[in-house]
């Protein structure tokens, strides 16, 4: 009786530990590609992640993005791409988006001349 309570309580803990791995950042994947381009902040494109410039999604906090914003601005920074969320039966998606995002989470970050 008491092995079987033991092995009982070891598949437990292996199936809890495995549910974190699956939650954890499995879908990151991190790319080699390094991007620059230019863009005009707008305060109007900021998301809670940072700031949608071009078709990157680039991590600046919001007090930085209030600073900058109306100025031209040289991002520089690598790329990670976050694979998309698939819906289960047609379900909605609760958290997550649809499409595979690009961030650059460390930007170089260089104000231009207007």
């Amino acid at each position: 009786m008491k092995s079987l309570i033991i092995l009982l309580f070891l598949l437990i803990a292996q199936s809890a530990q495995a549910q974190n791995v699956v939650g954890g950042d499995i879908h990151k994947v991190k790319s080699k590609k390094s991007v620059s381009f230019i863009a005009k902040i707008d305060t109007l494109q900021a998301t809670k992640e940072g700031i949608y410039l071009n078709e990157y999604v680039v991590n600046i906090s919001h007090d930085r993005i209030r600073e900058l914003n109306g100025k031209t601005v040289q991002i520089k920074g690598r790329v990670t791409i976050i694979k998309a969320i698939k819906p289960y039966n047609g379900a909605a998606v609760e958290q997550g988006r649809l499409v595979d995002t690009k961030y650059i989470d460390s930007p170089e970050i260089t104000v231009l001349k207007n």
